[in-house]
């Protein structure tokens, strides 16, 4: 969404193509990379090069592209560092315990947020979801939370620049829903989500306050549809008390 900063472009383009590797369901070829990435040959090669030579990416026998050893260490020290994942840990395990469902943490990234922590449930069916996972703002549970946290104006801005790409036969689309919808969220404090992001799971999500009472980030409970068959209260109750103990650790208190 943001303009690249001026004379970053190929370091723009690197990190483009390193997404599109990481974002692949399988291992990328080259002209599956050329095809995707709208590069030319010689400028995907001299990208390619140099994240192979950075260890962000390796080659393997057949041709294809996976991301590199280096990127596991780096991954790990972010994680290590990231405050917020560490003081919502033993919360989110609460939370999951309580749910008896899958319980996830998310951070913004640009104009989605990113899985950086997940509690599994300890049913046999689960989510397919990984930490690191990105979900769009429109159509995911974290995402409509987190919207629906920030001041009205910063949202309506916000909505306007969103893809609203159609993830499922049951995304919204219409910006002028969306904008209801994260009027809902506001007055209520949380958001359902029903398959928009995911067909067959839904979710319930709410957001986490910083000091400033700004966003810091959103937490999810996803539920298989098959197995959401208790009362609402079940999930909120104890998701709002999750976020409510969360964000008075990061600082936060109510007007």
């Amino acid at each position: 969404m943001k303009a690249p900063v001026q004379g970053t472009q190929s370091f723009s383009r690197t990190i483009h193509l390193l997404d599109l590797i990481s974002q692949a369901k399988a291992p990328p070829s080259l002209p599956e990379l050329k095809e995707i990435s709208g590069l030319t040959r010689p400028t995907l090669y001299r990208l390619l090069a140099s994240l192979e030579a950075e260890g962000l990416i390796e080659q393997r026998g057949d041709q294809r592209y996976q991301l590199g050893v280096r990127l596991v260490s780096l991954a790990r020290k972010a994680l290590a560092e990231n405050d917020i994942r560490s003081l919502a840990k033993d919360a989110l395990l609460h939370l999951r315990n309580q749910t008896g469902e899958t319980v996830h943490l998310a951070v913004p990234s640009r104009d989605e947020l990113i899985y950086i922590d997940k509690i599994e449930c300890e049913e046999t069916v689960r989510m397919a979801s990984t930490i690191g996972t990105r979900v769009p703002m429109h159509s995911s549970g974290v995402g409509k939370a987190y919207l629906g946290a920030m001041k009205p104006e910063e949202a309506e801005a916000f909505i306007q620049q969103l893809d609203m790409a159609k993830i499922t036969s049951f995304t919204n689309t219409d910006r002028t829903v969306l904008s209801a919808m994260i009027h809902k969220v506001r007055e209520a404090g949380y958001v359902f989500d029903d398959q928009e992001n995911e067909e067959g799971i839904v979710c319930y999500g709410a957001a986490i306050l910083d000091e400033t009472g700004k966003p810091a980030a959103a937490i999810s409970v996803s539920i298989p549809l098959y197995r959401h068959t208790k009362p609402e209260e079940h999930y909120v109750k104890p998701l709002l008390a999750c976020i409510a103990n969360i964000s008075q650790r990061l600082g936060y208190r109510p007007s």
